[in-house]
């Protein structure tokens, strides 16, 4: 109940002041000061009146009137910035005839020029600030000369000494609440914008790691294939090979080309989440039928490297899933395996239930990960390294299966075998 309370609370407050995303900071702050001094008006016009400060709680009362006007002026009409010259103009104009008519410098009305100014310089324009110091200083400089030439101008308005030191303490309260409580919002609101600077610039460092790992890619791993098959291209020109080592070298460029295709199929989905977001599509998938077309496409390099593959899938299992979304992290993660199984090795694929969850187990007999590389294994600063048969990757496979994993609300993780090699776990919600 408390909870929910303060919660309509603030949104009462962020309703008074205006949201973050179609108001500025500087807005939001004139704002709030001319909520703070409208409530200082309100509790300042009854406060003079009653204490025999008559004529300035009348000028409270109208400084309260205008400041509304121009606090609906600011929020609702969006005119900010001629709400704040006419405020600061007004306000210190009102401010003057208060000290003529409050005892003047014996009065309590230099601590209200002090803290109208604070409030001055929180709500002004960076542009305006020496023009308002200026317009202040000459303003009070005006006044006090004018009563130290003409001291009849300012007569003593307190009744008695008891209402002069009322009012001073008052004033003075008022004065330190305000620059208080001013001073909180100021840090808080500087600490937010600090938040979202801070926010933008990991944002930016992310996007910078991107751009470089794609020129990387590029310029290395893209061109490495291409002049394979280029100096295979010359070298069938130029000499005529023998029929076993012809074949030999067409497997060997056949699973370069099918491993930069693979590459280029990666980089690409990377590139249109970058550029469109993801877009997921759950429905009820037969996790069988999905996996076995994968299996398929990596037959010819399972035969090639003479692993051995073991499926124990049930076929009733269904999932929760984004089909296409599935079939690429089951690509990615058979992809590994084989690209880091030695020849001969072992890859063995699992689906059934667990609880309520689908879960999709990826095991072979490989290399294993260095728990060194265990932090960043699913993200970006992930470095590609060469498999078992020198296979080249980039570093996005696993990115892209955290990626695609999470927006289907399932999770993946990851074991070394005690042997060796490592699994891999994936767990989806069942349909």
């Amino acid at each position: 109940m408390k909870v929910n309370f303060t919660k309509r609370i603030q949104q009462k407050i962020l309703y008074l002041v205006g949201p973050p995303e179609t108001v500025t900071l500087e807005n939001r702050i004139f704002n709030s000061m001319c909520l703070i001094a409208m409530v200082v008006s309100l509790v300042q016009a009854p406060f003079n009146y009653f204490t025999g400060l008559q004529m300035t709680g009348f000028i409270f009362g109208i400084l309260l009137i205008a400041l509304c006007g121009l606090y609906y002026l600011s929020r609702f009409r969006n005119r900010a910035a001629l709400s704040i010259a006419i405020t600061v103009v007004l306000v210190n104009l009102l401010f003057a005839w208060i000290y003529f008519v409050s005892s003047g410098i014996s009065g309590a009305s230099l601590m209200t020029f002090t803290l109208t100014f604070f409030l001055i310089m929180m709500v002004a324009p960076r542009g305006q600030y020496v023009i308002w110091l200026v317009f202040n200083l000459l303003l009070m400089a005006g006044i006090i000369l004018t009563e130290y030439y003409h001291p009849e101008l300012v007569p003593n308005m307190y009744p008695d000494h008891a209402s002069k030191i009322v009012d001073l303490s008052a004033t003075y309260l008022t004065s330190v609440l305000v620059i208080f409580f001013g001073t909180i919002y100021l840090k808080n609101a500087y600490n937010r914008e600090k938040q979202q600077r801070e926010e933008k610039t990991r944002v930016l460092e992310v996007l910078n790691t991107e751009k470089n790992k794609l020129f990387s890619i590029i310029s290395h791993d893209l061109r490495s294939p291409m002049a394979s098959i280029q100096s295979y291209l010359e070298l069938m020109k130029d000499i005529q090979l023998p029929p076993e080592q012809k074949l030999q070298l067409e497997a060997e460029l056949l699973q370069m080309v099918n491993n930069t295709q693979d590459m280029l199929y990666n980089i690409l989905l990377w590139s249109k989440g970058q550029l469109q977001g993801l877009s997921v599509h759950l429905a009820p998938v037969n996790v069988h039928k999905a996996v076995m077309p994968v299996l398929d496409i990596h037959s010819t390099f399972i035969t090639n490297k003479r692993l051995q593959l073991h499926t124990d899938i049930d076929k009733d299992l269904t999932a929760m899933a984004d089909l296409n979304m599935l079939q690429l992290i089951i690509r990615n993660l058979v992809g590994n395996a084989i690209k880091f199984t030695p020849p001969g090795g072992q890859i063995t694929l699992e689906a059934h239930r667990q609880d309520q969850q689908c879960q999709i187990v990826i095991r072979d007999t490989g290399t294993g990960i260095d728990p060194k590389r265990t932090p960043e294994i699913f993200s970006l600063k992930a470095r590609s390294t060469f498999g078992t048969g020198n296979e080249k990757g980039i570093g996005l496979g696993l990115y892209l299966c955290s990626e695609y994993t999470a927006v289907q609300q399932g999770r993946i993780w990851f074991q070394n075998n005690p042997d060796k090699g490592c699994s891999f776990f994936l767990s989806f919600p069942l349909a």
